[in-house]
């Protein structure tokens, strides 16, 4: 049985007008068990004969629609079926995971030839899920022209529209965002009059995730040289206190003078932003989505009486680049004693192969199950951390033929990319992968690491055949996976250059960041190992 009833892990999307047409979209669930298609059986059938479908096509869909888990339709086939079978067998391949079977499917559809608005949302919204947003917006259009007055519809045409123009408004973003940034420091007071002691380092530290794990380790390499007080803007994930001294601002304890670093903008600040007396503040911007939070953080500094300096970091040259912002690119910071490999990897042909990260729906591709059970067709085992947002995917499988997903926290990051052979990356192409700490661990670890290359920052760090793998498909990344189970002596070579790639970038990156961050030169900043 399919059931399309959660589109928040479904189909993922940001900010309050999403999560309206999530819920608006709710009643529109599609089921299919077997011969029942209870979500299009009542309507008109799409090919318009202006019957319903269950007297229509829906007499020939009960008889081709399985309850197993949905093999490939042959295309000279699916051409001859009726839209609504095409459009339920790619909705059942999207959900264990078979994307590009899907989208083999939704090519034979023809917005023209739709005449059921439903009908063209959901082909619509299938298309965006996996983010073909031409096509998407050719199906929408379709449903806003057979009905203009169905907000659904036009919620999302026009959703759709602003994802396929974002990178434009990203641009746009940036000359506003320069001209504020120049009125603060154009005003700011002299700098560095005196050696600035105490770092502020605010973040919000509720979850486990990048920004958040950027916060908790530029605060382990800044108590080296200052004093360091770590905030978080929430009540603190109770793990991170039994490993690290953190405050939660309050009215009445909130940071104040020194230098400040915001860790991230999508959280709120309160008005002890507008008046605490910093010397300088240093905001890491490190989401696409991020600048209307990063305006409005600008705006609150500005209204700050001290009128301290203000510099951004950025996590990657590729995203520093398409902000148009000036800063610092500051990689995510890595442990190298902490990821260090404590054992061989193993030597024989049949890998273990993962990845961990957040468990958040855009942290994988549609077509990632597809592309998991194809390793471990070739007999290599797959293990993800953070995979068990992906479970529903294999629900129809058995245990045996499932990779192991592990939810996030399950297992040390550092313990469970020992247990890997191989890490590979891959994302969601709606997100931009800005940094991708989790690459640089498994670098740290001395594992081959194969990475999709598309809008993600850290790959720039990766010398393709040198210290690592860039790919732009399944097809590469299988190719690369066979021949490293054969070639042991690769793997470790690979692994090796990849760890010396990140002790010499956490480095060179130690020194240059002391005084970006302190203002002083890397021999005057003396350990102050006191904490607060």
């Amino acid at each position: 049985m399919v059931q399309l009833t959660n589109r928040s892990t479904w189909i993922p999307k940001v900010g309050i007008a999403s999560a309206q047409y999530a819920a608006a979209l709710a009643p529109s669930v599609v089921h299919v068990t077997g011969s029942t298609l209870l979500a299009l059986r009542i309507i008109r059938c799409p090919c318009g004969s202006f019957l319903r479908y269950k007297h229509c096509c829906g007499k020939l869909a009960s008889h081709l629609v399985p309850d197993v888990a949905p093999a490939a339709t042959p295309a000279a086939f699916a051409g001859s079926l009726p839209a609504t079978v095409i459009l339920e067998r790619a909705l059942d391949l999207l959900q264990v995971g078979e994307a590009v079977k899907a989208v083999e499917l939704l090519m034979h559809l023809r917005p023209n030839n739709i005449a059921n608005v439903w009908f063209a949302l959901q082909a619509g919204d299938a298309y965006r899920h996996m983010y073909l947003l031409r096509p998407a917006i050719e199906m929408l259009q379709r449903a806003v022209e057979l009905d203009r007055g169905f907000h659904e519809a036009v919620m999302a045409y026009d959703e759709c529209r602003h994802q396929l123009f974002r990178e434009r408004a990203w641009h746009l973003a940036a000359r506003p965002l320069q001209l504020l940034l120049d009125r603060l420091n154009a005003r700011a007071r002299p700098a560095w009059v005196s050696a600035v002691r105490h770092v502020h380092i605010v973040c919000k530290l509720d979850a486990i995730g990048g920004t958040e794990r950027r916060a908790l380790n530029l605060y382990r390499w800044l108590s080296d040289h200052a004093r360091v007080t770590l905030w978080s803007t929430e009540p603190v994930l109770p793990r991170f206190l039994a490993d690290l001294p953190i405050r939660q601002i309050t009215r009445d304890d909130a940071p104040s003078d020194g230098v400040l670093a915001l860790i991230g903008t999508y959280f709120p600040c309160g008005d002890w932003l507008e008046k605490a007396a910093f010397e300088r503040v240093v905001i890491c911007h490190n989401l696409t989505e991020q600048y209307p939070s990063l305006m409005q953080r600008l705006v609150q500094i500005e209204q700050n009486p001290a009128h301290p300096q203000v510099a951004l970091t950025f996590p990657s040259e590729l995203f520093k680049a398409t902000t148009g912002l000036p800063g610092r690119v500051e990689y995510p910071f890595v442990d190298t004693d902490l990821f260090r490999r404590g054992k061989p990897p193993t030597l024989g042909a049949h890998l273990v192969i993962g990845r961990h990260g957040r468990a958040y729906p855009l942290k994988f591709h549609p077509n990632d199950p597809s592309f998991f059970r194809a390793l471990m067709a070739r007999g290599h085992k797959v293990r993800i951390l953070g995979g068990t947002i992906i479970a529903n995917a294999f629900a129809r499988e058995t245990e045996e033929t499932r990779p192991e997903l592990l939810a996030l926290g399950a297992e040390q990051p550092r313990d469970f990319l020992e247990s890997l052979d191989v890490f590979i990356y891959r994302k969601h192409p709606e997100l931009f992968e800005t940094g991708g700490t989790v690459i640089l661990e498994a670098m740290a670890m001395a594992l081959p690491v194969i990475v999709f290359r598309e809008r993600c920052g850290c790959a720039e760090l990766i010398e393709h055949g040198q210290n690592g793998f860039l790919v732009d498909d399944e097809t590469q990344a299988i190719e690369l996976v066979d021949h490293l189970a054969v070639d042991h002596a690769l793997r470790e070579q690979m692994g090796q250059a990849a760890r010396a790639t990140i002790v010499e970038l956490m480095r060179k990156q130690d020194s240059a960041l002391i005084e970006y961050y302190l203002g002083l030169p890397e021999s005057s900043a003396d350990p102050m190992p006191a904490r607060a």
